[in-house]
């Protein structure tokens, strides 16, 4: 792996593997929901979508007629951190698929028409992912809670009300201000020749300036948390969230953020978890169990344990099942076995995704478009086998036993 900077700041990942004679051209920008401000939400994601439009040279939908008759395939996605676009091709075919993206970061087509069109697009896959889907849109309540309209609390797609605000000037503004070189990064990995590849990305790359407008954090707007909430909707079961804050990664607490990583494998590691194993399978307390974290969060976060209660069991109940099992006793009776076989697990579970070359341009864009850096991938299986149980389970009452849980219930319509 290889990376270095042009002179207008666009940084360069070359990620070599000869396996194949396939290849994957990706670009990254370091926006997404999180930094929209309120009253524009969702704009980052109107903009991925305006991107396959066409641009001064090419038609709507052009771009992706191209990679196909090249056999390839290509997509495009928008997180809370990142926006990323990127083609699967034989190799012979990477100059030009450079060539094409580099267009677009520069000249973008963007049609009134074309935008209030797809604007209707996207209000359709907001009902279909979230208004329609209970259990999403309560997940979106909850962020909403925990941090207002404020960076992780934003809605990746927008509210309908700021979709339907979202002008071209606004979605031009968005794209001087975000698509430009020094806020982006071009990830290649598979099969290519470096040296190549290197001139491919100066020549249309390379000639690019950056805008003068700076990029700046969105401002916080003020707003007040409730320790506990519940939703009505469409459900046949009620189910419960517990939602615990976490602060942004922090690479002086790299030890005790893979040590949580470790703990949070021994409770929901697959279906011999502690969470599963006792709550599930032994108590049949609940029907399911969940977890949501993210390692490597930008902005303060949320892990979110949850799940739905098995037949007479109240959500109450569930609820003080799921304490007990992050409690100061369950915590302090994590055996060495059961952190070695964590530990195996995590290593194995890396050493099988990073046989993908797709997967590996994945999570060094993921990493890069955050400011952490792709080294720290090298690093990850070497720190966490040191980790000792003591720092797993010290990791583990900081961020469970020592911080206060919200509730959220998830019920039946009355």
């Amino acid at each position: 792996m290889e990376s270095y900077t042009l002179s207008n700041g666009l940084k360069v990942v070359l990620i070599e593997d000869k396996r194949s004679p396939s290849v994957v051209n990706s670009i990254w920008y370091k926006v997404g929901s999180s930094h929209e401000a309120s009253g524009k939400t969702g704009i980052s994601h109107v903009l991925e979508h305006m991107m396959f439009k066409g641009t001064k040279t090419l038609k709507p939908g052009e771009f992706s007629s191209i990679v196909k008759k090249m056999g390839g395939t290509e997509n495009a996605f928008t997180s809370k951190d990142y926006t990323g676009y990127f083609q699967k091709i034989h190799t012979t075919d990477l100059e030009r698929c450079i060539e094409l993206e580099s267009d677009r970061m520069k000249n973008l087509r963007l049609d009134g028409n074309e935008l209030r069109s797809e604007i209707e697009v996207v209000k359709e896959e907001r009902r279909l992912r979230t208004d329609d889907n209970p259990v999403s849109k309560t997940f979106e309540k909850i962020m909403i809670n925990a941090y207002g309209m404020n960076e992780y609390g934003i809605p990746i797609i927008g509210t309908m009300q700021n979709l339907g605000s979202i002008s071209k000037n606004d979605l031009e503004n968005w794209y001087k201000l975000h698509y430009q070189p020094k806020n982006a990064i071009a990830i290649i990995a598979g099969n290519f020749n470096a040296d190549q590849v290197k001139g491919y990305i100066q020549k249309y790359y390379g000639r690019y300036e950056n805008n003068k407008s700076s990029i700046k954090p969105n401002n916080k707007i003020e707003f007040s948390t409730k320790a506990s909430f519940d939703v009505y909707d469409k459900v046949s079961k009620p189910i419960v969230f517990l939602s615990f804050k976490k602060p942004k990664f922090d690479k002086n607490r790299i030890r005790e953020l893979y040590a949580l990583d470790l703990f949070i494998e021994i409770m929901d590691g697959g279906y011999s978890s502690r969470l599963t194993k006792n709550l599930v399978d032994n108590q049949k307390v609940a029907l399911d169990i969940f977890l949501s974290n993210d390692t490597y969060n930008q902005y303060p976060n949320l892990i979110i344990i949850g799940g739905t209660p098995r037949g007479k069991i109240s959500p109450e109940e569930l609820k003080l099942k799921i304490l007990e099992q992050l409690s100061n006793e369950s915590i302090n009776s994590v055996t060495e076995r059961e952190l070695v076989n964590a530990k195996a697990r995590v290593k194995a579970n890396n050493i099988y995704k990073f046989d993908s070359v797709f997967y590996q341009a994945m999570q060094v864009g993921m990493l890069e478009t955050k400011d952490i850096g792709w080294e720290n991938l090298d690093n990850y299986n070497s720190i966490t086998e040191s980790i000792s149980l003591n720092e797993v389970k010290e990791s583990a009452s900081k961020y469970f036993l020592n911080n206060k849980v919200f509730t959220t219930i998830l019920r039946p319509e009355k």
